[in-house]
């Protein structure tokens, strides 16, 4: 687990305790730029997506560390997130969200309990969703500086004004502040 008040990476955003979270980031500013190899590589799936309309499954985690929750920034898509991503063929979900919370943040999950499998039906895929909980984990959290522009741990009941609002509705049914739905 990460003590509290550790700090990575430059100043402090604005309105952000560094006593508070455990950040990670770049001195770019927070939006993507519109020419990131990512970015377009992300519009040409979803291109792909209303043309083929996949069935598709990907996974994501809510990683604690004690009242705080680790969320991530994507470079080619606005908003905080819970980190996660899809699942590779011949791959159990649960082998799925270790390796993406490996691969986009650096931390190993200990623990990975099944939180629940929400439908997300957007730009013609259909999508499903699981989202895991993980109390126990260890590393330090760190990022690649290409695909994840940020990641750091906020308060549960402070989250950032970004936050993407499937993120905000999945961490208020996990708080038991709303019934889960089955939709993202």
């Amino acid at each position: 687990m990460v003590p509290a008040g550790l700090w990575f990476g430059n100043s402090p955003r604005p309105g952000h305790s560094p006593t508070r979270m455990t950040d990670i980031t770049l001195p770019t500013g927070t939006m993507p730029h519109p020419l990131n190899p990512l970015r377009l590589a992300w519009h040409a799936r979803n291109a792909w997506h209303r043309i083929a309309r996949p069935l598709t499954i990907g996974v994501r985690a809510i990683i604690l560390d004690g009242d705080r929750v680790l969320l991530i920034r994507h470079s080619y898509v606005p908003g905080w997130h819970l980190p996660g991503g899809g699942v590779d063929k011949r791959e159990t979900l649960v082998e799925a969200v270790r390796r993406e919370v490996r691969e986009e943040v650096g931390l190993a999950l200990e623990t990975a309990r099944p939180f629940g499998v929400f439908a997300r039906f957007r730009h013609g895929a259909s999508d499903h969703v699981a989202v895991f909980v993980a109390e126990r984990w260890s590393g330090e959290p760190r990022i690649d500086r290409f695909e994840i522009t940020q990641a750091a741990f906020f308060p549960l009941d402070r989250l950032p004004e970004d936050t993407t609002p499937a993120t905000r509705r999945r961490l208020a049914e996990f708080l038991g502040n709303k019934p889960l739905d089955e939709h993202w």
